[in-house]
């Protein structure tokens, strides 16, 4: 298995499994979304096209700058999250970084959404699956890289090292497993990230507490769909148990 990590969105090879990281705080919220019951999330590439999209029975969520945008039900927060009642709903949803990313990466063989949260159940779904090749594409934060996505796909490489006995180390990769070797606890890394101080900033503290939670979603987002509307592509995630 060729692994590759990318420290900031590139358009990748189409042969390649995309794994999406946001760790704060798109993939992580997502994915507790998923995992707390909602049918379905569409990431939609702005506010105008996330409000445009939504239904009356919609939930829509989304953050610009770490603040629910206007008419929007609830912000990206995990922490909130995590007390909000989703079961059943479909989710529109929008942020500052990941958007972008899945614009990039939509022709690819497939793309899944990695957080430290999901992490265990994304590489036995990447053990099990065996693709050739894939690239962890780290979302970044305000276009420069991003020390809690490279944690998680150092986490994520790590452990798929450990799964199988060949495994070939391309782009970022070596860095981002010293990264994760670095600290003693992901919620470290966390705290010392660019996005981590951001969110603190906020008043966002806990955030960081919820996403460090390694292993405690069994849910990957993965893409199943997008549909392209006059305010831009949208992109449907389905969770895969």
């Amino acid at each position: 298995m060729r692994l590759a990590v990318d420290l900031t969105p590139n358009p990748p090879h189409a042969d390649e499994t995309i794994v999406a990281v946001d760790v704060l705080r798109a993939t992580t919220s997502i994915g507790m979304l998923l995992e707390k019951g909602a049918r379905e999330v569409w990431v939609a590439r702005s506010a105008r096209a996330a409000l445009a999209w939504a239904g009356a029975d919609d939930l829509l969520l989304g953050e610009k700058e770490g603040l629910p945008p206007e008419g929007f039900h609830h912000g990206t927060s995990p922490a909130a999250l995590a007390r909000l009642e989703v079961r059943g709903r479909r989710v529109v949803y929008t942020s500052d970084h990941l958007p972008a990313l899945l614009e990039r990466v939509k022709r690819s063989q497939g793309v899944w959404l990695g957080s430290l949260r999901n992490a265990p159940s994304l590489v036995e779904q990447l053990r099990t699956s065996a693709p050739e090749a894939v690239r962890f594409v780290c979302a970044g934060f305000r276009g420069a890289e991003a020390l809690d996505d490279a944690l998680a796909a150092g986490l994520f490489v790590r452990a798929l090292q450990g799964a199988r006995e060949l495994t070939e180390l391309e782009g970022a990769a070596r860095i981002c497993t010293a990264l994760f070797d670095r600290f003693s606890h992901p919620l470290e890394g966390l705290v010392a990230s660019a996005s981590g101080r951001f969110l603190r900033s906020m008043g966002f503290e806990d955030d960081l507490a919820t996403a460090a939670r390694v292993g405690a979603d069994r849910t990957v987002p993965k893409l199943a769909g997008s549909e392209l509307t006059a305010a831009g592509p949208l992109f449907r995630f389905l969770p895969v148990p």
